[in-house]
């Protein structure tokens, strides 16, 4: 995840382009999510703090915003200083952490755990397995997780050539369940991992009333279906909820 020290811009441009792929990648993830009204969130792999940002506008009670790359997190710390159009110094902090760290525990526990983007960098199926116990560490009984991730059943030997111009990425193939995420002269290493060992990770931490969710585009934008049926039928992403036991 540090990859995103070295060279962040392309990745930026393309996560605030109007694109109509940021619908779909926000659209059912925000149902999920609910209320966020008084809560206290903690967000993984929170980049520079976009949403971070979107939960203190939802009146978050508090929200931590933890990732492993420092560039990233100074552009995060910069947006949140107070004056900034966007700041909510008193709801929003950040700090360096990875998501499998076995130590970390934030007191008291969230109430909801997020991350937009975070287990297709686990590299190892352990390493996997560590991101879940973080999750259940940190969320309170009765707390929900809800997530933004690689999709287990997406076949990324069936992409379309010009798939970044459509939407502004694409995928490389190294060696399964090993692939890069790409953005012009940007790369990172991403893994797919399948639903069993997504559900074992999380199950393994307490967690349960584990829901996949599919895409969509909001009612407002069904006119978009037709233009992007090719996605929707192999979709690279999908949404993942599940809450702690209580």
């Amino acid at each position: 995840m540090a990859d995103y020290d070295r060279n962040p811009s392309p990745y930026l441009q393309q996560a605030f382009s109007d694109n109509p792929y940021r619908l779909l990648e926000w659209t059912v993830f925000m149902e999920e999510l609910g209320s966020v009204a008084d809560k206290r969130v903690l967000d993984l792999a929170c980049g520079d703090g976009r949403l971070t940002r979107i939960l203190a506008h939802g009146r978050a009670r508090n929200v931590l915003g933890l990732d492993v790359s420092t560039e990233m997190l100074e552009r995060a710390t910069q947006q949140n200083a107070s004056g900034q159009q966007e700041s909510f110094p008193d709801v929003i902090s950040y700090d360096r952490m990875s998501a499998a760290d076995e130590a970390f525990t934030w007191k008291p526990p969230a109430d909801l755990i997020t991350a937009m983007y975070l287990f297709h960098y686990a590299s190892s199926t352990d390493e996997l397995n560590r991101m879940g116990r973080f999750i259940g560490r940190n969320l309170l009984p009765g707390g929900r997780f809800v997530t933004y991730t690689i999709n287990p059943d997406y076949d990324f030997t069936n992409a379309p050539e010009d798939m970044e111009d459509r939407i502004g990425f694409r995928y490389g193939v190294v060696d399964p369940p090993a692939y890069t995420l790409q953005i012009k002269d940007f790369e990172v290493p991403i893994w797919q991992w399948s639903r069993q060992e997504y559900e074992k990770a999380l199950e393994g931490a307490g967690l349960k009333n584990i829901k996949w969710h599919s895409l969509a585009f909001p009612k407002e934008h069904q006119n978009l279906n037709r233009d992007w049926q090719w996605y929707l039928d192999n979709p690279s992403c999908i949404v993942l909820s599940a809450e702690k036991v209580g």
